[in-house]
């Protein structure tokens, strides 16, 4: 009671020079920003002479011993102060247990009392006319419990106070806790036997008499005995806990409701809910009921209803409930008076002098930083304007920065918002110090934060979440942001794309005067870069351009050679045409003439015959003409002119089917035909090497394009003849193969053109049909008209046309490669 006495004494002394010295510290604070230009007009004069030099370097000792003292003499009374507090918050904290422990026996004592009556024969009965009045007598001997109940396994029960109950209990969290086997202390509930009464049920588990009452798992509980205590007791016995005038002592439950507390509308029970603490406006309060619904022990220094207190907390064993002691922080702190008035004497007399060294060191530096920066500046604005590489900017600033403002570390990096990241791309740092580029996200922290964590600059943990370098070892990097050793000053560019500038240093950093030097860079880098951003995309454009140039080049070309095509077509129709009736006539007259010729050789063998001694003049004409030989001779003759006839007439045929002009209507048309037609006239590159194989299938006539279908064949059967003949030590060979095949769109006749030439590489495969695809991309392959013959087969007609290479097929080709082209027609 002694010390508690002299601790109210100091109460107040203690209060008013903790005012005392936070004043002081602020006065400092406010003169070393604010107004220090009055004494540099002050010392201005004194710096000029030939004492200049000598007179800075004694006062930069000056100050520094100034400062070395006040911050040992800082250290000094923070350490001697953290000792005292830590102690006194040991004691503090020791009290609180040894009274907290006299609450959890009072409670682990009535749980005992109940568990004893559980056990007695005449409650394991379960017969309330037999347990009744000994527990009524128990009531009067135990005198903390206002009744007891014996609840039946279905909820009904009997209780001292009313006898047979007519409600249930069956829903209530101890009665199912018991019959689980547990002795539990439930949270404070109304009662549902004694109106409008709070209390605090005990419950315990019954069981039967031929169970052993020390195996608690012998069988499950026939019933449950219930012991209820008066929630003023409960209050009460807490209330002894307050040791010193001012405090108060409060119970939470598991989950944070007080169930026990001097304001009586923060208290809640089962059946009357009130709100959580961790749901409290007074974040600090809702702290501590955090602490204390994790079931942890300690003291904690915190501001509650605006008062400084400690809150000393820890949980109880015996129920699920926590307990705390609420101390005013003067209660605590009275013992720190006599080492405040020293420390705020030490301050006082050390004031004038710290003042003076601040204003010289602020203007010494000040001036040095003023032409260093301009300096540094001017080299900057030089490399922009000779329009140097951005990263050869970039770095060479960011090593001058460092070494101007003696850093650690200077880094360039982007932010990227949308994953809350920083991508360090230039980097200058102290040697020793490893490098820190790549990808880094903060630590802890709310995600989309950075950007505002960085400009208040707090501390931030960065941690490196890009791959790392195969050839660096597999473990995470980290870069940490420590408060007032760093500067992130933004960088935005005309691109809205946001960087920022890092400063870091192992120092008190980032005074108003190095972040005007980085501010400055910081606007320099943005045109450096906003300039190189225009310059990249004056490059990207001029790039698009010559690609535009020339894919206008490559149509002109091929608009040309299509219409070069189509003259060649129109002169191919009116050749043919011409060709065609002169071709037809002497193909008509041919049958005339052979029958002539038979009707002339059948009438001299008959001559012969008859006269078989001619006149000599006619023999000698027979013997000059050799007319056996004519005679056997003329028909072959005449059989080979009409073999070059129908030669003629079927390449005239086919030249006119290719040439003719398209029909606006579909028509039907024999795919045989079309590719015979095509064969006879590639017949002069089908050279006697290449083997032409063709497997046909009855097939019926298709509804297409004939022409159209026409030009796909020839454009395949180019490609496929281009591909053979650049093979070497090998057998030509084309197969070509017909077929009805069944697609769960419909059934199609399938056409496959197949060769064992050179296999086409799969980046060709996947552009072969686009227009101005691959042409120079493999030798000997120049996929000519392809993207025609897609659009025909696949728009025209509502067909596919795929390629694939190597082939997979029945055929193995000593090449190893080949290629097969499929065209799928609908057949309607």
């Amino acid at each position: 009671m002694l010390v508690v006495f002299r601790l109210l004494v100091c109460k107040c002394i203690a209060g008013e020079l903790r005012i005392l010295i936070s004043q002081i510290g602020q006065t400092m604070r406010s003169f070393a920003k604010v107004k220090w230009w009055k004494l540099t007009r002050l010392l201005r004069s004194g710096f000029k002479g030939k004492y200049d030099f000598p007179y800075k370097i004694a006062l930069l000792i000056l100050g520094a011993t100034i400062l070395g003292a006040s911050i040992i003499g800082c250290i000094s009374y923070h350490s001697v102060r953290l000792m005292i507090v830590e102690n006194l918050e040991r004691n503090a904290l020791l009290e609180v247990k040894q009274r907290g422990n006299k609450i959890d026996r009072w409670i682990g004592t009535k749980k005992a009392e109940l568990e004893f009556l559980a056990n007695t024969p005449a409650v394991r009965s379960m017969n309330w006319y037999v347990a009744g009045p000994y527990l009524k007598s128990e009531v009067k001997r135990l005198q903390e419990f206002q009744h007891f109940a014996l609840i039946d396994p279905d909820g009904s029960y009997f209780t001292t106070k009313v006898g047979r109950a007519l409600i249930n209990v069956s829903d209530r969290q101890h009665f199912k806790k018991a019959m689980a086997g547990e002795v539990y202390v439930s949270d404070p509930t109304i009662s549902r036997t004694l109106k409008k009464q709070t209390i605090v049920p005990i419950s315990a588990p019954v069981r039967s008499n031929s169970a052993n009452y020390r195996d608690k798992t012998a069988q499950k509980p026939i019933g449950v005995i219930n012991g209820v205590i008066s929630m003023d007791r409960i209050a009460e016995v807490v209330g002894k806990l307050e040791y010193e005038a001012g405090t108060y002592a409060f119970v939470l439950n598991s989950q944070g409701v007080p169930i026990v507390h001097p304001d009586a509308r923060l208290i809640g029970n089962i059946d009357k809910p009130a709100p959580s603490l961790l749901e409290s406006a007074d974040t600090n309060l809702a702290n501590v009921a955090r602490e204390m619904v994790y079931q942890k022990t300690g003291i904690l220094r915190t501001t509650i209803n605006e008062a400084k207190v400690y809150v000393a907390y820890l949980p109880l064993e015996q129920a699920e409930w926590s307990i705390a002691l609420v101390i005013p922080s003067h209660n605590l702190e009275k013992e720190l008076i006599p080492l405040n008035i020293l420390a705020a004497a030490a301050a006082i007399l050390l004031a004038a002098a710290i003042f003076a060294a601040i204003a010289a060191l602020i203007l010494f530096a000040k001036n040095g930083i003023r032409t260093r920066t301009e300096a540094l500046l001017h080299r900057l604005t030089g490399r922009i304007r000779a329009g140097l590489r951005l990263d050869r900017i970039l770095q060479t600033t960011l090593e001058e920065l460092g070494t101007f403002l003696e850093l650690d570390r200077a880094i360039f990096g982007w932010y990227d918002p949308r994953q809350d990241t920083v991508e360090f791309c230039w980097e200058y740092c102290r040697k020793g110090l490893s490098g820190r580029l790549g990808i880094f996200g903060a630590m802890g922290g709310p995600s989309g934060d950075l950007a505002a964590r960085l400009q208040r600059c707090e501390t931030i943990l960065l941690n490196k979440i890009s791959a790392p370098d195969a050839a660096t070892p597999q473990q995470p990097v980290h870069l940490e942001l420590a408060n007032s050793s760093y500067a992130a000053v933004p960088v935005l560019t005309q691109t809205n794309r946001l960087g920022y500038l890092f400063a870091i240093a192992n120092r008190r950093f980032a005074n108003p005067d190095e972040v005007e030097v980085l501010e400055a860079i910081a606007d320099l880098l943005a045109i450096a870069i906003s300039k190189s951003q225009l310059q990249g995309q004056i490059q990207d454009e001029l790039k698009l351009l010559e690609e535009v140039l020339a894919q206008l080049r490559r149509t002109e070309e091929h608009l040309l050679q299509s219409e070069k095509m189509t003259v060649v077509g129109q002169l191919a129709a009116g050749i043919a045409q011409e060709i065609y009736n002169p071709i037809n006539f002497i193909y008509g007259r041919l049958i005339h003439v052979n029958d002539y010729i038979k009707d002339l050789l059948e009438l001299i063998r008959l001559y012969s015959e008859e006269y078989p001694e001619p006149i000599p003049e006619i023999a000698q004409k027979i013997e000059i003409f050799d007319l056996d030989f004519i005679s056997e001779d003329l028909p072959q003759i005449f059989n080979s002119l009409k073999t070059g006839t129908d030669s003629i007439r079927q390449i005239v045929v086919a030249l006119r089917k290719i040439s003719l002009p398209e029909q606006a209507n579909k028509e039907r048309a024999n795919i045989h035909e079309s590719i015979d037609s095509i064969l006879l006239l590639l017949a002069h590159r089908l050279e006697p090497k290449i083997l032409l194989v063709k497997e046909y299938n009855n097939l019926p006539a298709v509804l297409c394009y004939p022409g159209q279908l026409i030009q796909v064949c020839l454009n395949i059967f180019n490609n496929v003849i281009d591909a053979v003949n650049s093979i070497e030590n090998s057998e030509p060979i084309i197969t070509i193969k017909t077929d009805i095949v069944e697609h769960f769109s419909g059934r199609f006749i399938a056409v496959s053109i197949a060769h064992n030439g050179r296999r086409i590489p799969p980046e060709i495969q996947q552009r072969i049909f686009d227009p101005f695809g691959p042409t120079k991309s493999m030798k000997n392959f120049t996929g000519l008209g392809l993207s025609v013959c897609y659009k025909i087969i696949v728009e025209l007609h509502g067909g596919h046309l795929t390629v694939q290479s190597p082939i997979q097929s029945q055929i193995e080709f000593q090449t190893g490669g080949g290629a097969e082209f499929i065209i799928k027609l609908p057949i309607v």
